[in-house]
């Protein structure tokens, strides 16, 4: 064997009848993949906060009188008895009336809101990005718009549009068009230029350039914003209801809290943040759904 073989090979030698066993060198070790976080179904540290919120809830009734701190308790048997008809509501003038109707009531005139809201937002801004000329038009209306309370501009639209659905649904509208004209707005702007280039150079005209390019980049601040204009759409129903409505979840609280029935409120309150907390997940997982390109992560290498 050559010399430079017998040197290049790591051998050791023992001695057992003259026979030279050889040891090969050890293979280079491998570092093991990376563990990915298992998603949980359910958000545990959630669940974990609300049930402190539920003790400590029950902990306060132990030092404040259940006339103005009803326990979790007696608020849950409230809910239920008065879920689908409340009798005590028929004395103040709301006959066959409960808490899911109130809330289905409720819920349509947010999603109205939301969807003409949406409608007319989504373009304006997006449009007003593009176009110097309608910007300079259209940002100091939504600018004066926006600066006001919406509660304050609450009282005009109940004298000219009276107590009827319109007033709280044009209220929440307003609302719903000013986020989503900044949204849009902004997340045009954001949009990289060069997309848009690009587009142009393979002889896109404005149109599929708006379809292919403005709208799928615009899609995942745009869906935020909607997310963001629902959490506070259901708050701002509800006020519209209580100032001077017919029906409505907000209507209810402001009969019972004519009554001082604070067992009654803590009800309708605790209803309608469960009602507004599992519409806010349904627009969550819808949302993720349609951004589902956005969020996948790049396989790992070893």
């Amino acid at each position: 064997m050559p010399e430079a073989a017998v040197a290049s090979t790591d051998t050791s030698t023992f001695e057992d009848g003259g026979l030279a066993i050889g040891r090969a060198a050890p293979l280079p070790s491998v570092s093991p993949a990376p563990r990915r976080r298992v998603a949980l179904p359910v958000d545990v540290w959630g669940l974990v906060g609300l049930a402190l919120v539920v003790l400590l809830w029950e902990a306060l009734t132990l030092v404040v009188a259940p006339m103005s701190l009803p326990s979790p308790l007696a608020v849950m048997r409230r809910i239920a008895d008065d879920f689908l008809i409340a009798d005590q509501l028929s004395y103040y003038g709301l006959p066959e009336t409960g808490f899911f109707g109130s809330m289905l009531y409720t819920a349509g005139n947010v999603v109205m809101a939301a969807v003409l809201g949406t409608a007319i937002g989504t373009p304006l801004g997006l449009v007003s990005a593009r176009m110097p000329l309608v910007r300079s038009i259209l940002d100091p209306i939504v600018s004066t718009v926006g600066t006001i309370p919406i509660l304050v501009m609450a009282p005009f639209f109940l004298i000219w549009f009276g107590t009827e659905r319109w007033s709280a649904l044009l209220l929440v509208t307003i609302y719903v068009l000013v986020i989503l004209y900044i949204y849009a707005q902004r997340a045009a702007e954001n949009l990289d230029p060069i997309y848009e280039e690009n587009a142009r150079t393979f002889g896109a005209d404005t149109a599929a350039v708006v379809r292919d390019v403005l709208i799928p980049g615009t899609l995942p601040q745009i869906l935020g914003g909607i997310r963001i204009a629902l959490a506070g759409a259901w708050g701002l129903e509800a006020i519209a209801e209580l100032l001077g409505a017919q029906e409505g979840i907000g209507k209810i609280i402001e009969v019972l809290s004519g009554s001082l029935d604070i067992e009654g409120i803590f009800a309708a309150l605790i209803t309608l943040g469960v009602v507004a907390v599992v519409a806010d997940f349904l627009v969550a997982r819808a949302v993720g759904f349609a951004t589902r390109w956005r969020t996948a992560e790049p396989s790992q290498g070893i």
